[in-house]
């Protein structure tokens, strides 16, 4: 059960929720806020505000000495950091971690992963598409995600789809490049690998490659 349930959305419990839906990541305020008062009532919260905005900043300060940043206009960074409950390690008798869709053969790869909050995020806005990193690893490609995601975010990546291949440079390349034709690149996020589309469209660009 919720244990905010029946009780006003504070600063203190937007706070809490901020951390466990934000922490490590990159987002704007109305993202934050639209997230969190969804999940709030959904969960049997309440509401008594017609604005939170008030509510964010006063929750934001609260954060101050703790990992949050604006690093540029509309942008917020979080990084909460605390490692007894962030910290995901693979061990060998763990659950294992697998991707919901490969293709291809080779000793390379190509990776497509996201998180779940973004893709909820999108779904509340009646949107179809939402960001998706694409990248790519001489390694096995599960471990690099993991290596780039594990100590950093509260939340797994959602590891859609590896493209096993014997070329990752040009298959990662092609990807970008027809995803930034169609002006689908996030430029403001961090490193060059984030696009803003989605499961069904990758698998479309990576049918039309192999096809031709």
């Amino acid at each position: 059960m919720y244990k905010y349930a029946n009780i006003e959305l504070t600063p203190a419990i937007f706070k809490e929720l901020l951390i466990e839906k934000f922490d490590g990541m990159q987002f704007k305020r109305p993202d934050a806020i639209k997230v969190i008062t969804e999940y709030h009532t959904n969960n049997g919260g309440i509401l008594e505000k017609s604005s939170y905005i008030g509510t964010f900043k006063r929750a934001t300060k609260m954060l101050k000495d703790s990992g949050i940043t604006n690093p540029s206009y509309g942008i917020w960074q979080l990084n909460y950091k605390e490692p007894e409950t962030r910290i995901y390690k693979v061990e060998k008798n763990e659950e294992k971690i697998k991707a919901d869709e490969t293709y291809g053969e080779g000793k390379v790869a190509v990776y497509v992963y996201y998180y779940d909050v973004y893709k909820e995020l999108a779904k509340l806005r009646g949107e179809e598409y939402f960001p998706c990193k694409i990248g790519r690893t001489d390694v096995e490609p599960l471990q690099r995600i993991i290596s780039q995601s594990g100590t950093s975010y509260p939340e797994r990546p959602h590891i859609a789809l590896i493209f096993y291949c014997d070329n990752s440079s040009y298959l990662e390349a092609t990807f970008h490049n027809v995803l930034k034709l169609k002006n689908k690149w996030i430029k403001d996020a961090p490193g060059v690998e984030w696009f803003k589309t989605n499961i069904e469209e990758i698998k479309t660009i990576y049918n039309s490659i192999i096809n031709n």
